[in-house]
């Protein structure tokens, strides 16, 4: 089935690195509409290619005038639900896509069933995306909250949790377990998670680096720094091939500047 001159884009990036703003970018094309993380319950991040596989195959069936009710969402995040209402919604797609930093080991199994899929990596500062997963990942409660639980925990002789760690493998006696997003991540051995999240960077942009450079028609690293100007808005759009016409750049598309 061809996606017949539409545009499907992956962007991917480690996470807290601009994939949020990136989808801001994509979304507000004409006729375009951009998940992120649109379906994490069924991603895991290497083994297992099917969900990514099927995402992009979704996107390539609505572009070709389908169905777009077809499209497989986790309901769980409301998010995901809002974009996928606002495709049911929307005229003509003409670039539709998803961002997430799982997609990264399942490229060119991507690539070998939808080769019109564009990658846009994005690519921010080692030690800005480090701080960032910290804050992130840390579990943020009340004052009140925190004694609350902290006094439950007590009585009830379980692990008092204040943060989640997606980068090792552990027993649940410190790190709270996470579902969903545990599986999504790679697992490293670090003598702590600081050191396991810079491990992930590190591999995450070898293996980025080594995809642009065996498919430089298809995967490109961008900074992060391209989202906030013109000229590298400019050309991530050039590389997805979205006519000039059709683009709508300049402005700020930077989300959790907070962060």
């Amino acid at each position: 089935m061809s996606a017949e001159g539409g545009h499907i884009v992956i962007g991917l990036g480690t996470g807290r690195s601009g994939t949020a703003s990136l989808s801001s970018l994509l979304d507000r094309q004409e006729g375009g509409i951009c998940f992120h993380e649109l379906n994490p319950s069924c991603a895991v991040f290497k083994g297992n290619a099917q969900p990514q596989l099927n995402v992009v195959c979704e996107f390539r069936a609505i572009l070709a005038g389908g169905d777009r009710s077809r499209l497989s969402v986790d309901y769980s995040r409301p998010a995901s639900v809002h974009t996928y209402e606002r495709l049911q919604a929307m005229g003509p797609v003409r670039l539709i896509g998803d961002i997430a930093y799982y997609y990264l080991n399942y490229v060119e199994d991507i690539l070998r069933c939808v080769p019109e899929c564009k990658f846009v990596c994005i690519k921010r500062d080692r030690t800005a995306t480090v701080d960032s997963w910290i804050k992130k990942s840390s579990i943020r409660r009340w004052p009140s909250l925190w004694l609350g639980d902290r006094i439950t925990a007590m009585l009830t002789r379980t692990p008092f949790y204040s943060e989640y760690n997606y980068w090792q493998d552990h027993d649940g006696s410190t790190y709270k377990p996470d579902s969903v997003w545990d599986s999504t991540f790679p697992k490293f051995d670090a003598p702590n998670k600081r050191a396991a999240i810079e491990m992930y960077w590190d591999a995450y942009y070898v293996e980025a680096g080594r995809l642009a450079g065996s498919y430089p028609g298809s995967f490109r690293i961008f900074a992060i720094e391209d989202l906030s100007d013109a000229n590298g808005q400019e050309e991530i759009l050039n590389f997805i091939g979205l006519g000039e016409r059709d683009r709508s750049i300049g402005g700020d598309v930077h989300l959790h500047k907070s962060e």
